[in-house]
């Protein structure tokens, strides 16, 4: 079961979904990174038969809030942007 599940797809607004390398860099992650979430269960990819792996975008946020407020401490590594925040899109 995931921990972050989606809206149904009629209540997405199509702005709000990436494809996973999209995904990646609007919060200042890795691919793998994306991966490695669905894997464990906090996000999965919107149920489109047949299409590329997109992800709703405020979804994720709530699960790199997670990830944040549980231990990824990207900043001490180097792996954030300047002036990023928890949950931030980039625009």
């Amino acid at each position: 079961m995931t921990r972050y599940p989606n809206p149904p797809l009629a209540a997405i607004n199509p702005a709000d979904i990436a494809d996973r390398a999209g995904t990646a860099e609007a919060f200042g992650v890795d691919e793998v990174t994306i991966k490695r979430w669905v894997h464990l269960g906090l996000i999965e990819a919107l149920p489109i038969p047949g299409g590329p792996h997109l992800y709703h975008l405020p979804t994720v946020a709530k699960a790199e809030h997670h990830c944040w407020l549980n231990g990824a401490d990207r900043p001490a590594r180097g792996g954030r942007r300047p002036g990023w925040h928890v949950g931030q899109v980039a625009a």
